[in-house]
């Protein structure tokens, strides 16, 4: 397991945090909140518009990796967690935002100070990445700094990754229930329950 501190737990929440606001802001047809965009990984230009609940499946999926000793993180989980990572970090910006204390408000207690800190502690967890997650995001950054997005896979990254069109996860609008809904270890009672009543009303976000 690559990341087991309580930071890249409360990124982890940040990012979550602010994908379940996007959700509920575009479902009332409001603007996405400054602090969150369009989603965590809009931090990454050629992922800007993938659908929140895909964000979200993303998200989860990944964090389900994490707990699962026995598989290497594939190439887009490197990017989910690095995507997590800046949301804390901008989020942490923002010391008096009620958003930051919902990111401390998890199942998990954070004994980490919710203070002006925060950004810096991010920062500092991302400096101790193991060597290829690091190599590896400097080489998946660099080829989503390239101007032709459709000819930029998620393939050659990792040894066991599969390969992911960046593209077909832009363009995807259902995402998997059994990930969405069935996540555990990152998200209050109360928070699963938002999700459950929200896909309920929001029909054909989930497969």
């Amino acid at each position: 397991m690559l990341f087991t501190d309580e930071m890249s737990y409360a990124a982890f929440r940040a990012a979550f945090v602010l994908t379940l606001d996007c959700m509920l802001r575009e479902a009332l047809d409001r603007q996405p909140a400054a602090a969150g965009g369009g989603g965590f990984l809009d931090v990454y230009p050629v992922l800007q518009g993938t659908a929140p609940q895909i964000q979200l499946e993303c998200l989860l999926e990944t964090w389900d990796h994490l707990h699962r000793s026995e598989m290497d993180l594939t190439p887009l989980d490197r990017c989910v967690v690095n995507a997590a990572c800046e949301a804390l970090a901008k989020i942490g910006e923002l010391t008096t935002s009620s958003t930051l204390a919902s990111v401390w408000k998890g199942p998990k207690s954070i004994a980490t100070s919710c203070d002006h800190w925060v950004t810096s502690k991010v920062r500092a967890l991302q400096l101790t990445m193991d060597e290829k997650t690091s190599n590896e995001l400097v080489r998946l950054e660099d080829r989503l700094d390239d101007h032709s997005p459709t000819s930029v896979p998620f393939s050659g990254f990792g040894k066991q990754g599969p390969s992911v069109d960046l593209i077909s996860v832009v363009g995807r609008w259902t995402a998997s229930s059994a990930i969405v809904l069935g996540s555990t270890g990152l998200l209050t009672e109360d928070e699963q329950d938002i999700l459950r009543i929200f896909f309920e009303e929001q029909s054909g976000l989930l497969r």
